[in-house]
Order: structure tokens, then C-alpha cells, then sequence
């Protein structure tokens, strides 16, 4: 049986051989929703390979992998490992990154929702954020509310407009704080109405197939070699599509790496200008 929603390359086998199956995404709908959501200040069991969990955050970072196959660590963590004297000032910048808070937007977004429960059954939504490094020497940042429910997880992920250099986390300005923190809000109440309309049943797309490639879902060189410009999400499930934004949901295994299609799995609302590959996927009608 042909498989669907993996990274395909020249060397694919390279960034894939020995992965197990990816998890499929199956949508939310009422049978699941009927009972609410309840959010929670914690990271989900499962994330991508060599992820850095930022501490008393909910900021999951995504370093870029050598081609020596090491895990090149984001600026202030990589201060912080270089010495005692750089210690205090990496510190200090990993502090103010953590004022930005995924959960405290997330409870902001979802006040008044008639989704809110305290029921023991009710979903549980987990709201953080990934910042991934990325071959261009910019780091990319995704608001992410996962569900889980028994067996059963849902990923919602919105990814922002604006991009960072790697300068701009070794001295974190009162700017670049007041633009994340503005496009995270906005992606939190995003977030909340994808969840809603999905609780209704109004996410489950025509069966429109493509393939799906951006930065924003690879940023990095696949096993430090193989550019993230030549991997896409085959066989995409196309939920909506806008002049300037897709929804699509993808299949993937979320314990790989970044790099190998760690971020695939689940709902994802990208901008068209995010986007380096977007087709009809081979063979759909």
C-alpha cells in the first residue's frame, strides 16, 4: 500500500529509513468536542528530536542540525554552555523570551468560548509554541494548541509572518517582544476558532490532495545535507484554501527531528507567502 504524507526527496531514504509509521491526523468533529476543552499549562509527551524545552515556558526550540549530524543549539542556550562569564547574559535573554506566553494568550483567546469545561472527560489543550532555526540563518515561530483525549490527538498550528535572525536572540528587544507577542495573540485567537469550527464538524475538507512544502514546516538541512527546499508534505489533506492562506492537514511523526518532518503532523494554517511548494499532489483528480 502506497504511504502518504512523507517527506520526499532525492534522499528521502536518508532522513527516513527506520522511522515508524506517521501518526495519522483525524479530524476533531462533535463526537469528540461535545465534551470541551479544558486548558493545561504543560508541553506535550511526544516532541521532535533535539528539541530545547525553554525552562517555566511554553517555548519549545528547534535547533538546526550540522552535517556531522550535530544539533546546533539556538543563541542564548549556546551562551549559556560557552561559559560562566556568558552564563548571567544568556540567562537574561532566555528570561525575556519567556515572557512570552503561549498559555496566558491561550486563556486570554478562549475566555467566553462555550467550549471552555471543567469535565473530567473534556479535551485536553496543551498551548505552546515552537521556534525553529532554519537554513537562512532565521528562526521561525509556530503557536500550536494540541488535544488529546484517551487514544486520540489533534494538533492546530499557526504559523506567524514574521521572521528573526539569529542576532535578534542574543539581544531580545522591547520590539522584537512587542511584534511576538502581538502576532502570538493573533495566532491564539486564530486558534481558537479552528478548534471551534473543527469541535462543529466544519473542518473536514473536499478530499482536495497537494503537496505542501515551506520553510515553516522544514527549516533545516535534513541530516545537515539534504535542503529543506526539496521536502514537502505529499498528499496533504487541502481543508480550505483563501487568495491568501492554506489549511491543510498532514500525517507525520511528531518524535522525529524538525528536520524529518517533526512538525508535519496536523492541522496547519499557512500563509501563501510562507509557502515554497504548493501542487496538486501526483495522481490526485
Amino acid at each position: 500500500m502506497k504511504r502518504r504524507h512523507l517527506i520526499t526527496a532525492a534522499a528521502a531514504g536518508l532522513v527516513l529509513g527506520g522511522c515508524a509509521q506517521p501518526r495519522r491526523s483525524v479530524a476533531l468533529g462533535p463526537d469528540l468536542g461535545r465534551a470541551g476543552v479544558r486548558l493545561q499549562r504543560s508541553l506535550p509527551a511526544v516532541l521532535p528530536g533535539g528539541a530545547q524545552v525553554l525552562p517555566k515556558a511554553q517555548l519549545v526550540l528547534l535547533p538546526g542540525e550540522s552535517a556531522a549530524g550535530m544539533l546546533v543549539p539556538v543563541p542564548f542556550l549556546a551562551g549559556a554552555i560557552a561559559g560562566a562569564m556568558d552564563r548571567s547574559e544568556a540567562a537574561a535573554e532566555a528570561a525575556q523570551l519567556a515572557t512570552v506566553d503561549p498559555y496566558a494568550m491561550a486563556q486570554q483567546a478562549w475566555q467566553g468560548s462555550p467550549l471552555l469545561s471543567e469535565a473530567a472527560d473534556a479535551l485536553q489543550l496543551q498551548p505552546f509554541a515552537f521556534l525553529q532555526a532554519s537554513v537562512d540563518d532565521r528562526y521561525r515561530i509556530a503557536v500550536v494548541n494540541q488535544l488529546t483525549r484517551g487514544d486520540w490527538v489533534g494538533r492546530y498550528t499557526v504559523h506567524l509572518r514574521s521572521t528573526y535572525d539569529s542576532a535578534s536572540f542574543h539581544s531580545v528587544t522591547p520590539a522584537l517582544l512587542q511584534t511576538l507577542q502581538g502576532e502570538m495573540r493573533e495566532a491564539s485567537a486564530v486558534l481558537r476558532g479552528l478548534v471551534e469550527r473543527a469541535a462543529r464538524g466544519e473542518l473536514r475538507g473536499g478530499g482536495r490532495r497537494v503537496d505542501v512544502g515551506s520553510l515553516h514546516l522544514v527549516g533545516n538541512k535534513a541530516a545537515g545535507v539534504v535542503s529543506p527546499t526539496l521536502l514537502v508534505a505529499r498528499g496533504a489533506e487541502l481543508i480550505e484554501e483563501d487568495a491568501g492562506h492554506v489549511l491543510v492537514r498532514i500525517d507525520g511523526d511528531p518524535a522525529q527531528p524538525a528536520s524529518a518532518g517533526g512538525l508535519f503532523f496536523g492541522v496547519h494554517r499557512l500563509r501563501k507567502d510562507q509557502l515554497h511548494t504548493f501542487r496538486p499532489a501526483q495522481g490526485a483528480s
